[in-house]
């Protein structure tokens, strides 16, 4: 796993992530009866996004945004869109997991000031997209996609699972002049399997095994080739990456790992502003402006 250890991001997400008592309960009495279904449990709960809330300080950007729904044929899905037009270069955003595109309001408001064209995506089964399982792969292909139908981007700007989606996106094809990652959230795969098991106080080598598999037989491939430890070392996007030092569900040292091995791609580092808090601060937008705009 390069710099990192599995059980170091496992304290990290353990720490952070609080499943609700009766998930891991349930899980526990589906191992006592039938493994594969608790298997099966645990693989909808990974898959299945949680739509939350959303905050007042978000609800601006519903007024100030144009929205509207786009069936994406690679993935057979329908997802909301959201749009400020202008005459400058055009800048895609997506958000990551259990997230929603609004979470970039004050990002997007700062941008859309300065003439950048936006677009903004609520992933399959995430914010105003219609719910239900979703992945990596529709993700990564979804992003592909928008492009041809919406752009060419200037700029994709990604966090979290977002942000290894958009990586992946560039391994298939995508062209871009600008790429920024903020707190990305995998270097590699298979951990991220064992994490989450994890979660649920079981076999984790039995239960990610079994997970693996079922990721294989869906994805048609191997998942681990969806891993940035596998490509990354062959994009050349000039890239920003953007990473929080107590980031407790995505260890900095991903984003290090990653900036070493991309060919053209530099560092920023912030403190206390965690996992989500980065996406909303006014430093950490103003780093962005003046790296699309170099």
């Amino acid at each position: 796993m390069g710099v990192f250890k599995l059980t170091s991001q496992h304290h990290f997400a353990t720490d952070y992530y609080r499943l609700p008592w009766f998930f891991r309960f349930f899980a526990k009495i589906l191992n006592l009866f039938s493994k594969s279904l608790a298997t099966a449990f645990i693989w909808r709960i990974f898959c299945g996004p949680i739509k939350f809330k959303i905050p007042k300080r978000e609800s601006n950007f519903y007024n100030k945004t144009e929205q509207k729904k786009i069936y994406v044929d690679s993935i057979a899905k329908e997802v909301v869109v959201y749009t400020i037009q202008n005459n400058g270069p055009k800048i895609l955003f997506v958000h990551g997991w259990n997230g929603r595109a609004s979470q970039y309001y004050n990002m997007i408001e700062t941008f859309a000031g300065e003439g950048y064209d936006i677009i903004a995506v609520d992933l399959p089964g995430h914010g105003k997209s219609e719910a239900g399982i979703t992945n990596l792969p529709e993700f990564t292909a979804l992003i592909n996609e928008l492009s041809d139908l919406l752009g060419p981007f200037h700029t994709v700007i990604s966090h979290s699972i977002g942000a290894v989606s958009t990586l992946n996106s560039v391994r298939c094809g995508l062209e871009l002049r600008k790429l920024v990652l903020i707190s990305t959230a995998a270097y590699s795969i298979r951990p991220m399997f064992e994490i989450f098991v994890g979660l649920f106080n079981l076999d984790q080598k039995y239960y990610a095994d079994r997970m693996y598999s079922l990721a294989e037989q869906q994805f048609g491939s191997n998942p681990s080739d969806f891993g940035p430890d596998r490509f990354v070392k062959d994009i050349d996007v000039n890239t920003l990456i953007v990473h929080c030092q107590d980031d407790m569900e995505a260890m900095p040292e991903i984003a290090e790992k990653i900036q070493k091995d991309m060919k053209n791609a530099k560092l920023y580092m912030t403190q206390d502003l965690k996992h989500r808090r980065i996406l909303r601060s006014p430093h950490v937008a103003e780093q962005i402006l003046n790296f699309i705009s170099e």
